[in-house]
């Protein structure tokens, strides 16, 4: 199976995935714009067994959010790198953090009904007004 490498901006954290998203879309949670800095946060599913740390553990910091998700970033950069979601053994990984597009592409936009008021969602892909059922 293909890996994709991705990493922090300053390079401090590396990490390898296999290419084998479950899900991949767009959050538009207000969590999600706070911790991307975007109006959504672009992201993918797979399970934390297909995830591999290869450089950083030490700059790697995580906030807890909630007991359902757990926020990882780096501590030298700031750089959002994905979000622990442990009681379903899942991480969510930033898209942008990828060196290389997955092959599974977004499939959708969730919490929209909480999206920002200036954000204007263009595209044809399924939108649901929480998470994704």
């Amino acid at each position: 199976m293909k890996k994709i490498a991705g990493r922090c901006l300053c390079g401090s954290v590396q990490y390898e995935v296999n290419d084998n998203f479950k899900y991949s879309g767009f959050c538009h949670c207000s969590d999600c714009r706070r911790f991307s800095g975007s109006a959504s946060s672009a992201m993918a599913g797979i399970p934390v067994e297909e995830f591999k740390l290869v450089q950083g553990e030490e700059a790697l910091k995580r906030f807890i959010k909630s007991e359902n998700t757990v926020l990882a970033f780096c501590s030298n950069c700031g750089s959002s790198l994905y979000a622990e979601k442990p009681k379903r053994g899942m991480l969510h990984l930033r898209l942008g953090a990828l060196n290389e597009a997955p092959s599974l592409r977004p499939q959708f936009h969730s919490f929209v009904a909480s999206k920002a008021e200036w954000d204007s969602i263009c595209d044809g892909l399924p939108q649901y007004e929480a998470g994704r059922s």
